[in-house]
C-alpha cells in the first residue's frame, strides 16, 4: 500500500518548463478570482528601451507556479505571487493583441533574489 502511494505521488509531481520564457517582467498587480478554473490574474509589465509591455495573465488550476532561488525551483501557490517580484512566464495558447495583451499561462516562475 505504501509503496502504491509514493508511486502516484512521483507520477504526479509537476515538471517545470525549461524552454526559453515567453515573457519576463514585475508583477504590478494580483487579481484574485478563485471560480471557475480560474486562480486569478496577474498584470505583469517589463520596461526595456524605453518601452513598455503589458500582459494581463490568467493563471488556471493546471498552471505551473515555481518559486525560483539560484539554480533550485520548488512549487507554489498563486497565494505566493507578490506584486514587485519577477517573473518569468510561459503562454499557453493564443495572446489577444489589445493593450494590456491578454494570455493565459501553462507556467510562472517568480525570481528571487
Amino acid at each position: 500500500m505504501g509503496l502504491m502511494v509514493v508511486a502516484v505521488d512521483c507520477a504526479s509531481a509537476p515538471k517545470a518548463l525549461e524552454t526559453e520564457a515567453d515573457f519576463t517582467g514585475f508583477i504590478t498587480e494580483i487579481n484574485p478570482v478563485g471560480k471557475g478554473g480560474t486562480l486569478g490574474q496577474i498584470l505583469v509589465e517589463s520596461h526595456i528601451d524605453k518601452l513598455v509591455d503589458k500582459y494581463m495573465v490568467t493563471i488556471k488550476e493546471e498552471t505551473l507556479i515555481f518559486g525560483q532561488d539560484g539554480e533550485n525551483r520548488r512549487k507554489v501557490a498563486f497565494e505566493a505571487l507578490e506584486t514587485k517580484k519577477q517573473v518569468q512566464i510561459w503562454f499557453t495558447g493564443p495572446i489577444m493583441e489589445s493593450f494590456p495583451m491578454q494570455g493565459t499561462a501553462q507556467q510562472v516562475v517568480t525570481i528571487e533574489y
